[in-house]
């Protein structure tokens, strides 16, 4: 008995290394631009949840006041971190214990909870946007 051959075997593989190549880079690109969308919704929530002055410097109504770190990590095990610049964020997003000028609890301000309400709506999109990207990926590849 001969040999099995098949045909069209070689371009398959080359199309598979050539995913393999490039994944990485698709990969942590896809998460940084799901990052950046994360970081112009909280800005919009904030402007929308807090009276902020989009003037300040640390305006929680500015997306450039939210931090996106580099691709960090490797493979199925990369992601990028997201942090306000704002030095009073996490009272804004947690709340926080109102105190009198002598220091006499107050009061409660109860949190917007911006981050949590962003995260359930990246939740929907992400899965959506990635499969999207997997599939223009395949096409350019021609794994499709």
């Amino acid at each position: 008995m001969d040999g099995i051959t098949v045909e069209g075997l070689d371009e398959v593989v080359d199309s598979i290394e050539k995913f393999t190549q490039k994944y990485p880079d698709k990969a942590g690109d896809f998460l940084r631009k799901q990052a950046m969308e994360t970081r112009k919704g909280i800005a919009k929530e904030a402007r929308a949840a807090v009276d902020v002055n989009t003037a300040n410097k640390y305006s929680l109504g500015k997306a450039g006041n939210y931090r996106v770190s580099q691709v960090m990590g490797y493979g199925a095990g990369q992601y990028v971190e997201l942090s306000a610049k704002s030095p009073h964020f996490h009272l804004i997003e947690h709340g926080h214990q109102l105190v009198s000028h002598s220091g006499k609890p107050i009061g409660w301000v109860p949190g917007y909870k911006i981050m949590d309400a962003e995260a359930k709506r990246q939740s929907v999109k992400v899965p959506i946007n990635f499969g999207k990207m997997v599939d223009d990926f395949l096409k350019e590849v021609d794994l499709e």
